[in-house]
C-alpha cells in the first residue's frame, strides 16, 4: 500500500462514525435507593486485548482446542497480573460442551477477578493497559466494595441499532466515602483474567457509606 493511500485510509477511518460504539453509565444511590448522581459518557477505551481476542475468534481456531489440531492463528495475551498466555490454548481437552470460556464477563457475586471492576487510579489509558491502576477489591472494609454479580443483557435496541449492556452494582459497606476514578471490563478467557476495556472518569464518582454504585457498559452496533 502506497503512503498516500495509507494516509487516505487513516483519514477516512478517523472521519467515519464508529459502527461499534461503547458507552458507560454510572448511577449512585443512597441506602434508601434514592439517586444521588447519574450520568452517561462515551467510552473510547477498548484495549488491544479486545482486538486480539476478537481477531483470534474470527480466525476460527477454537475447534482446534477441542480436537488438538494445529492452530494456525495464536496470539499472546497479557493477563491482569502482567504475565502472558497463548490464545487459543491446547491445554484443555474433553467434549465440546465442556470447552472453556473464551470471553466471559458474567462474574458471580463477590468475585472481583473479572466482570465490571472499579478502582482509584487516574493514570491516562493506553491501548496496552492490562489492568486497573488501583482496583477496589471485594470486601466490607476500608477501600473495599461489595461486588454484586455482573449481568450481560440480551441484545435489544431500535433499528438500526443493536444494543446490549454489561452491568454490575457495588455497595460501600465501609464507614467512609469511597471515590471511584477508573472503571474497567475484564473477561475470563480459558482460565485467565483479561482486561478488555478501561476508562478513567472525567469526574471522579463518590460513593458514600451505605450507598451503591451501578456501572453499565453499553455496547452499540449500528447497521
Amino acid at each position: 500500500m502506497s503512503q498516500s493511500v495509507s494516509h487516505d485510509v487513516h483519514r477516512i477511518m478517523n472521519a467515519e462514525e464508529a459502527n461499534l460504539s461503547l458507552f458507560y453509565e454510572l448511577e449512585v444511590r443512597d441506602k434508601e435507593g434514592r439517586i444521588i448522581s447519574s450520568r452517561r459518557e462515551r467510552s473510547r477505551s477498548l484495549l488491544r486485548n479486545f482486538a486480539l481476542l476478537v481477531r483470534t475468534l474470527l480466525a476460527g481456531n477454537i475447534a482446534g482446542v477441542i480436537t488438538h489440531t494445529t492452530l494456525d492463528v495464536k496470539v499472546s495475551i497479557t493477563k491482569r497480573d502482567g504475565s502472558t498466555f497463548s490464545f487459543p490454548s491446547l491445554m484443555y481437552s474433553g467434549k465440546e460442551e465442556n470447552a472453556p470460556a473464551v470471553m466471559e464477563a458474567a462474574a458471580i457475586e463477590r468475585n472481583d477477578n473479572y466482570g465490571v471492576i472499579v478502582g482509584a487510579g487516574s493514570t491516562a489509558v493506553t491501548r496496552d493497559d492490562y489492568d486497573l491502576e488501583t482496583q477496589y477489591k471485594d470486601g466490607f472494609g476500608a477501600n473495599q466494595l461489595v461486588h454484586g454479580k455482573t449481568t450481560v443483557e440480551d441484545v435489544n435496541g431500535t433499528p438500526p441499532d443493536s444494543v446490549w449492556r454489561v452491568i454490575r452494582t457495588f455497595t460501600n459497606e465501609s464507614d467512609a466515602t469511597i471515590t471511584v476514578r477508573e472503571i474497567g471490563l475484564a473477561v475470563l478467557c480459558q482460565g485467565n483474567y483479561v482486561l478488555i476495556a478501561r476508562d478513567v472518569l472525567s469526574t471522579p464518582e463518590d460513593i458514600p457509606s451505605a450507598a451503591s454504585l451501578t456501572v453499565r457498559y453499553v455496547f452499540k452496533v449500528t447497521a
